[in-house]
């Protein structure tokens, strides 16, 4: 993540267009107001830091949208970090703890409500990355957080959460995920792992004179880890972990985890974005309720860019860019090496670096990207990007004047086949640079615009609430499964048919970067004088429904009928 390159070293298609103009701007009236405050989100980050530059407190922590009481309203779920060196600081260790707001939307009261302390949502450890999901199956949400140190799984039970030990992994974990990988009608559950670190033995690294954290080389990679969910097997919940078993076994120093079926075969794949290394793409040939992946990420196009080389991979995400109906991937990465983005070509698993293509090089190029979301921000119907950004070195500009620390983040529209910046959408968030890290977006006011929410390193998180004016129509699926061991269908391949076009999103959990989305699939549909569209679903499992002329404009839950 820290490795620098100089101007000899940058490709010789960025060093003849650094200076070129900006293709011109999208007339638009989309707009993003920073709603933390008048939300009531009094949530703040601590990395612990002391000075002695101990290489977690760069790194921040994640974010998740999850309907916590099932009111219908999405709730904030915030991971906190403490202190490293909780001899050197014990008031911000003690002060340190993972925060659950409620969204009081619902019944009628403006903004958030801290309920951490009556729901027991604490949770415990130096916080990292979150899933979300009913994993054990009691039609309530559960919260799996990965920690420097022992991972925890917070299950709830009536409004109230118990730590379990279960899925304990005691490494340095980042990103997490459920999915039902082998399809049996629960939640298996992929967590990934950074480098070893042990806080009593910290590294001193220097640029020249100047003390700062540490390249990633100095540090081991880790393998990730698998648990497969027995509660279909066994008839009771409990997670075992299946790593070697199921061939998720390269080291790697590992950031970003998306799950997708980027095959369109039936079950969801792994990819996983890994910090100065190749990055790695776990086809699924799952068969017989055992799960098997195969890496093949060299011969799908996905383990370098387009110049043959490893970069510093941090957050992923997934989604139709172009159209086509079959899922593109992206990846952030660090200063002069631009977010890449991999298209989606022929059948199978086979993409293309597409990122020069569709004019995100020179978008991305000197900031450093953390979270990633391909989402809908205009609502007319194609993915667009947000990518929050800030430098993992606080005297970056004392180690190179073009960087900063603080960075402003980026929005870009999906324009023509093309990305342009619209930036500035994202008043004060925009004009006012922040160093971010996570990101997630969600409708969480249900106006039908999706609106995002990012997190800082040792501040406050931003919630950006989309106040766009475009009269454009949209649509938002909630999904009832007949298993009850995934009964919000994560997984599932929704497609809704318009007049004018298809518009294709699956359900995955994971994501962007150590953070959860909502188990919500929200479409653009675009200016059309539209009244129904016609919604497919292909459900886990294989069986595939079509609900005709459903209104537009609404929120509809379709539930499955047969369970085969």
């Amino acid at each position: 993540m820290l490795r620098r390159r100089n101007i000899l070293e940058w490709p010789l298609w960025m060093a003849a267009c650094i200076s070129c103009n900006s293709p011109a701007a999208v007339p638009s009236s989309l707009r993003f107001a920073d709603a933390t405050v008048e939300s009531a989100i009094g949530f703040r980050h601590t990395n612990g830091a002391t000075g002695n530059y101990n290489y977690p407190e760069t790194f921040g922590a994640g974010v998740a949208w999850l309907d916590a009481d099932s009111d219908g309203w999405l709730d904030l779920y915030f991971i906190d970090g403490g202190s490293l060196a909780p001899d050197e600081n014990p008031a911000q260790t003690s002060a340190a703890k993972n925060r659950l707001y409620r969204n009081m939307l619902g019944d009628g009261r403006a903004g958030f409500e801290d309920v951490t302390d009556q729901t027991n949502a604490a949770g415990q450890g130096y916080g990292m990355g979150v899933a979300s999901a009913d994993v054990d199956a009691n039609g309530e949400v559960d919260i799996y957080v990965t920690n420097v140190g022992p991972n925890e799984l917070l299950l709830q039970f009536e409004q109230k959460f118990v730590g379990r030990e279960t899925a304990a992994d005691p490494r340095w974990g980042t990103a997490c995920a459920f999915s039902d990988l082998d399809r049996d009608g629960d939640l298996d559950l992929v967590a990934v792992n950074y480098v070893h670190f042990d806080p009593l033995e910290p590294h001193a690294c220097q640029r020249g004179s100047i003390q700062t954290y540490c390249d990633p080389e100095v540090y081991a990679a880790q393998t990730d880890v698998l648990y497969r969910n027995m509660l279909q097997e066994s008839g009771r919940f409990e997670l075992i972990e299946h790593s070697e078993e199921t061939g998720f076994t390269i080291p790697g120093r590992s950031l970003g985890l998306a799950i997708a079926d980027l095959d369109l075969d039936g079950d969801s794949d792994l990819y996983v974005a890994n910090d100065g290394q190749q990055n790695l793409l776990y086809r699924n040939d799952s068969a017989d309720g055992r799960i098997s992946l195969t890496e093949t990420g060299l011969a799908a196009g996905i383990q370098f860019n387009a110049d043959g080389m490893a970069e510093a991979g941090m957050g992923v995400d997934v989604g139709d860019v172009n159209g086509d109906s079959a899922p593109d991937l992206i990846v952030t990465n660090f200063s002069r090496e631009t977010n890449t983005l991999y298209q989606h070509v022929g059948k199978g698993l086979l993409f293309r670096d597409a990122t020069r293509a569709f004019g995100l090089a020179r978008l991305s190029f000197l900031p450093l990207g953390f979270g990633v979301n391909l989402f809908d921000a205009d609502l007319d119907g194609d993915l667009d990007i947000f990518s929050a950004h800030g430098h993992v070195l606080d005297k970056a500009t004392q180690i190179d004047s073009s960087l900063t620390y603080a960075q402003p983040d980026g929005l870009f529209l999906n324009h023509q086949g093309r990305f342009v910046d619209q930036s500035s959408s994202l008043g004060l968030a925009y004009s006012n640079p922040r160093v971010s890290r996570s990101s997630a977006v969600a409708d969480y006011d249900r106006d039908g615009d999706l609106d995002i929410v990012v997190t800082t390193v040792g501040g406050m998180p931003r919630l950006l609430r989309n106040d766009q004016t475009l009269r454009s129509h949209w649509l938002e699926i909630e999904l009832v499964a007949a298993r009850p061991g995934n009964r919000r269908g994560w997984g599932a391949r929704v497609v809704v048919t318009t007049r004018s076009r298809v518009v294709t999103r699956q359900l995955q959990s994971g994501g962007s970067y150590l953070s959860s989305p909502p188990g919500l699939l929200h479409f653009g549909l675009g200016d059309d004088e539209l009244e129904v569209v016609d919604v497919t679903v292909h459900w886990p499992g294989g069986i595939v429904q079509t609900w005709n002329e459903l209104s537009v404009d609404q929120r509809h839950s379709l539930q499955q009928t047969d369970a085969r």
